[in-house]
């Protein structure tokens, strides 16, 4: 004891260390950070298979990490440490000019266990190439592939010096060239260009990793200027704003003083919208609308295409198109190009990137189909057996290069 006295510190230290034990201990476990706009590891089931290969010890520090009592101070302290210090990079974003946050992907042989989702490996890429090329040569199709670069490819100059995220273009020019040689009938089409064009707009948020409503625009008259197709004019679309929206790369880097960004979307009206909802986990849902048996699953049919309660939330974006789900069928009678006696039909395989440039769709395709496969709720061989005028894949590159898993469901 006398010794113990002796070295204050060590005793309030590990008082320190015994309080925060006992209080996560009884502290319930989070589901969510909202801060993060993610799912939080939860507490893993011990199996002695998972004790002696190491899983369980590695699932268990990052349950630990999740969990951690006030986690979500302890990254608003240390972003404002970083920031203090004159850091450019927190969690694997980078603080660049006039306010924008950017994400430093970077692809490696080995993935170090403490890098973040931006770290990707040079398997998983080959994987994802993989996954796409031999859902191409299983069918005598044509198909539609573009990989939207994201903010700091497109805006360039923003990044500040010493930046060294891997070059998308060069990435994405090797893909579309070892996928055209899997199916001869396969079109690209690159927005990088455009998007270039207009880096000087607000085509990319400052806070969130998706580009803008008016940046997916642009992107969406190249498509149908590609496709032979007439694109709704901006103009003749009526805007509505949300203000103070904070996205996922704010989450990540809490960056002390960061401005807001707003979103603008368009109240498109459509026949239809129906989709695979989540009723278990947003019991609200099945108040919003009917449910409906159609193209053999349950489906939520609702008014709209936007869920206007997500803007009272932090995670906004998730409105449009009422988020990620596994299927979604959506009937329109605005389509510009619409020829009396036949049903124009879309595909469109998506991450969340393409739900700000559906609502433009409408007013060229009588009926989509959209898939995330992320949370696939049909069979790709069922829906490749019906008629479509065009099958769209839409990937930002960050997504594409990183979800190998979720491409797979191609195949069945």
């Amino acid at each position: 004891m006398k010794k113990m006295l002796k070295s204050p510190m060590a005793v309030l230290f590990g008082a320190f260390v015994l309080v925060v034990f006992l209080v996560d201990v009884l502290n319930a476990d989070r589901y969510s950070s909202e801060l993060e706009n993610t799912i939080l590891a939860q507490k893993p089931q011990f199996s002695w298979n998972d004790f002696s290969d190491g899983s369980f010890g590695s699932d268990y520090v990052k349950y630990i990490n999740d969990q951690f009592m006030g986690r979500d101070r302890w990254i608003s302290m240390k972003a404002a440490m970083d920031k203090t210090l004159g850091r450019i990079e927190s969690h694997g974003v980078t603080f660049a000019d006039d306010d924008y946050l950017m994400e430093k992907l970077q692809i490696v042989e080995d993935k170090p266990s403490t890098s973040g989702t931006n770290v990707v490996t040079q398997r998983s890429l080959d994987r994802s190439i993989g996954m796409v090329r031999t859902f191409l040569e299983m069918y005598d199709r044509e198909f539609t592939l573009s990989i939207v670069p994201n903010s700091y490819t497109v805006l360039d100059d923003k990044v500040p010096y010493g930046f060294t995220g891997v070059n998308q273009q060069e990435y994405t020019a090797q893909i579309y060239d070892e996928l055209s040689k899997a199916n001869e009938k396969l079109s690209v089409i690159d927005f990088t260009d455009t998007l270039q064009k207009h880096s000087d707009e607000y085509i990319y948020y400052h806070t969130d990793h998706h580009w803008t409503t008016l940046g997916a625009y642009y992107a969406y008259v190249d498509y149908c200027r590609a496709k032979g197709l007439t694109p709704v004019k901006l103009s003749d679309l009526q805007p509505n704003e949300v203000e103070d929206f904070y996205g996922t790369f704010y989450s990540k880097a809490k960056r002390p003083g960061q401005p807001s960004d707003t979103i603008t979307w368009y109240d498109v009206p459509v026949e239809e919208f129906a989709f695979a909802a989540n009723l278990a986990q947003d019991k609200e849902l099945a108040t919003l609308g009917e449910l409906v048996q159609e193209d053999g699953l349950e489906l939520l049919k609702v008014g709209g295409l936007m869920d206007e309660r997500k803007f009272a939330t932090r995670d906004k974006y998730a409105a449009f198109t009422w988020g990620n789900s596994g299927y979604v069928k959506i009937k329109s009678a605005n389509n510009l190009n619409h020829k009396d006696g036949h049903t124009s039909r879309l595909l469109l395989f998506k991450d969340s990137y393409a739900n700000s440039m559906i609502p433009y769709l409408c007013y060229n395709y009588d009926e989509i189909i959209v898939v995330d496969l992320r949370s696939s709720a049909k069979s790709v061989k069922e829906l490749m057996s019906e008629e479509f005028d065009d099958v769209f894949l839409m990937y930002n590159f960050s997504t594409f290069i990183s979800d190998a898993s979720s491409l797979a469901n191609l195949k069945f």
